[in-house]
């Protein structure tokens, strides 16, 4: 893809337009920085076309979603435009490397830091009726001072049904749901299942399925055998994580709000009350998640609803912000249009026609359901864990 930097620049005329960051299946990203703020940013070109009469421009009003998705553990998106046959994208710039660059010095209390806060980045975006559908170490990033953040709502929307994908679906084959392969009804716990997978790999150091096997034989694996036994995991990071990878996505975690809890009260009864402070990963919790990292309850958590206030209820709690209300999905949301039931087993068939193409862009999905009025509080203080020289080498992955 060639990029007329010039026509970049006179697009966002707020922005000086900086060096190239990376590229992709989607395009490019540069960096720039806002000219009146000082701030710097990560600028997402994709071209308009995609050469072959498949547009992936009218991006508008998702982009008006994703701009509200405002929450500490989620990369913020400032800005977006289509000009001159491009889209652009401007967000966060994030300086600490990605989640796949740095898994293999993780210790499993940073992975299970990590995992809380996706969890919790999911829960603020699925109570916005947003899907993320393409959760995967690539997709996390680290800002400056470590705080874990979820990247890239919303860029493979624009290419679902684009030459990107050929067979219309938008995800990455390692960390696809069943439902997803199947072009199933899909819905909050889609997301989980790619959690689920991204934990399995930050707490074992290995992979799900082998990634090296060709696609039919990887994605014939998401529907049909059972995730391999996460060696030398503690029982209970291994029955949250299992609960995520359950083949029937009605047999997960009923949302990421459930997830975050039951996965703070795992990891306490695995590593002791206080084990968030070797970590040194700031984290923003609800105050329900903060109080399961400080008991070992088994007990399952109620999920997340509509709105409510919060307190301090940690001496490691550095500040706080107020968050927006939430609302959040009890079941999964109607199946959008051209979607399949998942209740059938899945057919040789199917499965061969879903392996057309690798899948390697992000996506978001807006979706509907009945929010629930019931309050909930919320706490956006992030945890500030003392420093500590926790590293341990993994596997790489």
């Amino acid at each position: 893809m060639i990029i007329d930097r010039e026509q970049v620049a006179a697009a966002l005329p707020d922005y000086t337009v900086g060096v190239q960051l990376g590229r992709g299946g989607f395009g490019l990203v540069l960096a720039g920085e806002h000219r009146k703020m000082g701030r710097p940013v990560a600028i997402k070109v994709m071209a308009a076309d995609n050469g072959e009469g498949v547009t992936v421009a009218g991006f508008t009003d998702e982009a008006r979603v994703l701009a509200r998705l405002n929450h500490p553990h989620v990369v913020q998106v400032y800005d977006y435009r289509e000009t001159g046959g491009l889209c652009l994208v401007v967000m966060e710039l994030l300086a600490g490397g990605t989640l796949g660059k740095r898994r293999a010095n993780l210790t499993p209390q940073q992975g299970c830091a990590v995992g809380l806060a996706v969890a919790t980045a999911l829960t603020h975006a699925h109570t916005r009726r947003v899907l993320h559908r393409d959760i995967k170490a690539g997709n996390v990033l680290f800002a400056a001072d470590s705080t874990p953040k979820v990247s890239d709502f919303g860029i493979a929307k624009m290419f679902e049904r684009s030459a990107v994908t050929v067979s219309g679906m938008a995800g990455t084959p390692m960390y696809m749901a069943p439902e997803q392969i199947e072009r199933g009804r899909i819905g909050p716990a889609t997301d989980l299942y790619a959690l689920g997978v991204m934990l399995y790999q930050l707490l074992t150091g290995r992979h799900l399925f082998n990634p090296r096997q060709d696609r039919q034989a990887l994605w014939h694996q998401h529907l049909n055998d059972p995730p391999p036994p996460l060696v030398g995991v503690p029982d209970p990071l291994a029955a949250v994580v299992l609960r995520a990878l359950a083949k029937r996505s009605a047999d997960r975690q009923p949302d990421a709000h459930t997830f975050a809890i039951d996965l703070a009260h795992a990891a306490t009864r695995s590593y002791g009350p206080g084990w968030i402070s070797a970590t040194d990963l700031p984290l923003h919790l609800s105050d329900d998640v903060r109080h399961a990292l400080q008991t070992a309850s088994p007990q399952l958590a109620p999920p997340a609803t509509e709105a409510g206030t919060s307190s301090p209820v940690s001496a490691l709690v550095d500040g706080a912000t107020e968050l927006a209300p939430t609302a959040a999905p009890r079941t999964a949301p109607p199946p959008l249009a051209g979607n399949e039931s998942t209740s059938r087993r899945p057919s040789r068939r199917r499965l061969l026609a879903a392996g057309a193409t690798a899948l390697t862009v992000t996506a978001v999905t807006p979706f509907r359901y009945a929010p629930s009025s019931t309050p909930a509080r919320q706490l956006s203080g992030p945890i500030r864990p003392p420093s500590a020289n926790c590293r341990l080498g993994r596997a790489r992955m």
